[in-house]
């Protein structure tokens, strides 16, 4: 009962963090048009910082990083960066390169490929078997995001988009996919539990590092101190949600699920973009849009409810 209940904990905690995508999505959309890409990316790291620091003193242990005695080897700090950098830095470049050529409907819908992908890795690096129920989610999944599809309209009713841009726009979301799922996937090859707070401070810190040279060589391009409040702002709520909120809950959840549940729950992720869009973007609203969040609530709910039946609903790879 313990381990089911650690496990229904663990499946909310993706569901909110998948959530924090769909915001991010929105809020870069307003962003990309506004200033340098890599400027964008060092606010949101710069505050994803100062969020978890703040967090992390309010913490009774601190700056404690490890929950156990074990440390982290060289080989798993090494993973660790890997998972840091393909997760921030270059999953957020390259579909930030691709958002501004298409809907923000779609790149929530392209979003949903990830499973596919978090599965097929999960497979071939972690060794983890494809059971029927898990195909069977994957399968309502895609047809959710098909479905999802046939609403999309082929203007915004604010923007006009460029056939041909749109291709290129949905190929170059598409791409900031593969290393969006070997986060997880990097995730889930590193067996020691960590502080989620301090671990998503640490993360933030690397993707803020990386981006610095990058970011301070836009300054070429823009005077920092000239940008519009509503840049800052945005920048602001981007750190707090999809910089720190979301690495927080992120790490919460994939210790106590297996990498392919937590496939399932990127799921969410065209459901929230799709909702935002709709109030903030004024995207209209079709019936396929419902059905297709049917699907992808239904994947969610069998992977949840007869996943113990495939016989890894419980295999934690950080397990004790």
């Amino acid at each position: 009962m313990q381990k089911k209940n650690n496990y229904l904990i663990g499946v909310t905690e993706m569901t909110i963090a998948n959530s924090f995508v769909g915001v991010n999505i929105i809020l870069n959309k307003y962003l990309i048009e506004k200033a340098p890409l890599m400027l964008l990316l060092e606010l949101r790291y710069i505050f994803g910082v100062l969020i978890l620091l703040a967090v992390s003193l309010l913490m009774k242990s601190k700056f404690q990083f490890y929950l156990t005695e074990e440390k982290f080897s060289k080989k798993d700090w090494f993973i660790y960066l890997l998972m840091a950098l393909s997760g921030g830095v270059f999953f957020n470049f390259i579909y930030m390169c691709g958002m501004d050529k298409t809907t923000a409907t779609s790149v929530g819908i392209i979003g949903s490929s990830i499973p596919t992908i978090i599965v097929l890795f999960s497979f071939f690096f972690l060794k983890q078997p494809l059971k029927q129920i898990h195909v069977f989610c994957i399968f309502l999944v895609v047809l959710g995001v098909l479905i999802l599809n046939l609403s999309k309209p082929t203007h915004n009713n604010s923007i006009n988009f460029d056939s041909s841009k749109v291709w290129l726009g949905n190929f170059i979301v598409f791409l900031a996919m593969i290393p969006e799922a070997l986060f997880t996937i990097f995730a889930k090859m590193i067996k020691i539990k960590v502080s989620p707070v301090i671990s998503g401070l640490f993360i933030n810190l690397f993707n803020g590092l990386f981006c610095l040279p990058f970011a301070i060589y836009s300054l070429n391009e823009v005077n920092i101190f000239a940008l519009d409040s509503n840049i800052w702002l945005f920048s602001f709520f981007v750190g707090l949600f999809s910089g720190a909120l979301f690495y927080v809950f992120y790490n919460r959840g994939i210790s106590k699920i297996d990498s392919n549940t937590a496939a399932l729950m990127t799921g969410v992720i065209p459901i929230s973009s799709a909702i935002l869009a709709i109030v903030f973007l004024n995207e209209p609203i079709q019936i396929y849009t419902f059905m297709g969040m049917i699907c992808v609530l239904l994947s969610i709910y069998l992977g949840v409810r007869f996943g113990d039946n495939s016989k890894i609903l419980f295999q934690r790879i950080r397990q004790k």
